[in-house]
């Protein structure tokens, strides 16, 4: 079981280092080696909160972040306990104490095990969420992690956790027309926000007339509503990357590693074929698995909100043909924070009735305007 805060129901947290400090803690008599250094960090580099609304803002705002132990030898240790202390400004409002049995249940070593576009080194890592009052403005973390290496000797860490509320620059529209669903959205839950680049990803699939998803059984990429339709920019900018190259999955469900192993920069074909365009003031969008032939411009160009940059394809690590889109904080399509984003064309059509959707999640029928 996940180890949750009191105050709240769900769970969340993430971020950039501010320091890292440490405190031998000899145990039985012994004394912790010397000749290594062990650090931690987070996953991503910088923990944002969101707020937890969907169609309006709600009291509640969530984090969701690993936490990552290195040692410089990349030696084996355990996690014997955590002592995690909230702040708001120089307030402590909410501390958390999780046990061994605890800390054992949420580590994995997921980020070194990830595909070489975006890994990083570590002994393990610690999934951990959590969810605050808006109004109690926690802003910072102080973790303090007590691991035992081989030989039992223990050692504490500490690391200091600015939990963010990031303020989007650009005015984004969704880079689709009409009637579309948000396969998998934008929240603490989805397998996006085991990413960095894509913490704060979607994909999503346009519908036809009466919100059908495909034709038939599907058997086909051409049966998908989604298949071919136009994705546009979402705002104003420069073309800093653009693929073309990648041929489309042969059919829905199969992801063909094989069409793009041999190709340019395999690795980032997982894209599939992604356009990556520069908004300016640190914000960059991300469009992927566009279709093979489709995608219209080149690196260099520079668009205007709602140009046509091409079609939804299957290209790359795609199970089906969707558009994946992320905001990241600096130019590159993996090596990048995910930052939150939100749009402004975008309304949930409840008997006719438009509502303004805040955040996108997951199986909610849109229609972008």
């Amino acid at each position: 079981m996940k180890p949750k805060c009191k105050f709240d129901r769900r769970r969340f947290l993430r971020s950039s280092a501010i320091f890292t400090s440490t405190l031998w803690l000899p145990q039985a008599g012994q004394l912790a080696s010397e000749g290594s250094e062990i650090t931690l960090g987070t996953w991503p580099h910088r923990v944002y909160k969101e707020n937890d609304g969907i169609l309006q803002p709600t009291p509640t705002e969530s984090c969701v972040f690993n936490l990552m132990v290195r040692e410089t030898q990349n030696r084996a240790m355990d996690p014997i306990s955590a002592h995690l202390e909230f702040y708001s400004a120089s307030e402590k409002v909410h501390t958390v104490d999780v046990t061994r049995k605890a800390l054992e249940a949420i580590r994995s070593t997921s980020i070194a095990e990830r595909g070489p576009e975006d890994r990083e080194e570590e002994v393990f890592d610690l999934r951990h969420y959590f969810s605050f009052p808006v109004s109690l403005g926690v802003d910072r973390l102080e973790y303090a992690l007590i691991v035992a290496r081989p030989g039992g000797s223990q050692v504490q860490k500490r690391l200091t956790i600015p939990l963010l509320r990031y303020q989007q620059k650009t005015k984004l529209i969704l880079p689709m027309k009409g009637k579309c669903w948000v396969g998998a959205g934008h929240d603490f839950n989805e397998p996006h926000s085991d990413g960095r680049s894509q913490h704060f990803a979607y994909d999503f699939l346009g519908v036809g007339a009466n919100w059908e998803i495909v034709r038939d059984q599907g058997g086909a990429s051409s049966d998908w509503y989604t298949w071919a339709r136009e994705i546009i920019s979402p705002a104003d900018g420069k073309v800093v990357y653009a693929r073309n190259d990648v041929p489309d999955n042969l059919k829905p469900r199969r992801i063909n590693k094989e069409l793009y192993a041999n190709l340019p920069e395999p690795n980032a074909a997982l894209a599939g074929n992604n356009v990556l365009l520069d908004h300016g003031n640190g914000e960059y969008s991300s469009l992927g698995h566009m279709r093979q032939g489709s995608v219209r411009v080149r690196t260099g160009d520079r668009v205007k909100q709602g140009d046509v940059l091409g079609e939804v394809g299957n290209t790359g690590a795609s199970p089906v043909p969707h558009l994946h889109y992320h905001l990241v904080s600096v130019g590159h399509v993996s090596l990048a924070d995910g930052l939150p984003s939100r749009f402004d064309n975008i309304s949930f059509d409840l008997f006719q009735a438009p509502i303004p959707v805040l955040t996108p999640k997951r199986g909610i029928l849109l229609i972008a305007h």
